[in-house]
């Protein structure tokens, strides 16, 4: 007769591994489900964050393409929108400056609108970027040179008034360096 007892304890011990692996498994179903739950919530908070993140894009966009708009505008005759363009790429958002005219973006703007413009952009990047910091900060501006590519009386002449109106409305104070006497405004100091 066949002693059954090493068979029988062996049953027993795969019984046993086989009500431990059952248990695992459900508590790993368990813990999986919790984590996916925890995705989907992470998912959810990410739509709503980037929501966020557009729209306070969205406004300072706004912000700053209204002041550089509006200085492109005081200076130059033909009319230049600038606008920011969001782009998302590789999982981040890519920030494109661009230069509009009669509703086309201009491919190379420092060659087809002149260094004037890409002075007059600088400019008012500048006035948008101290009149959105927070904390805010004080508003002294100093510029070495800022316009030396505008070209012509009439638009140097626009220059001038558009930095009068700029420190007058937005309360800034331009010590400006410059060799252009269409340029002079204020107190001037000549420096030998």
């Amino acid at each position: 007769m066949t002693d059954l007892a090493p068979y029988k304890m062996k049953a027993e011990r795969l019984a046993a591994e086989l009500r431990l692996a059952k248990q695992t498994i459900t508590q790993e179903t368990g813990a999986l489900a919790d984590a996916n739950e925890s995705v989907k919530n992470l998912l959810e908070v990410q739509k709503v964050i980037t929501h966020i993140a557009q729209g306070i894009q969205q406004q300072i966009h706004g912000r700053i393409s209204q002041i550089v708009t509006r200085c492109l505008n005081a200076v130059f005759e033909d009319p230049y929108e600038f606008q920011i363009r969001f782009d998302r790429k590789r999982g981040k958002t890519e920030a494109r400056m661009v230069l509009v005219r009669d509703g086309e973006e201009l491919d190379d703007p420092l060659n087809e609108a002149g260094g004037g413009i890409i002075d007059t952009i600088a400019f008012a990047t500048r006035m948008a970027k101290i009149l959105l910091s927070r904390p805010p900060r004080r508003r002294l501006v100093v510029l070495d040179e800022p316009f030396k590519n505008i070209r012509g009386a009439g638009n140097k002449k626009r220059t001038k008034d558009m930095v009068m109106v700029m420190a007058e409305e937005f309360d800034f104070q331009f010590i400006i360096n410059s060799d252009i006497s269409a340029y002079q405004m204020g107190t001037v100091v000549e420096m030998t």
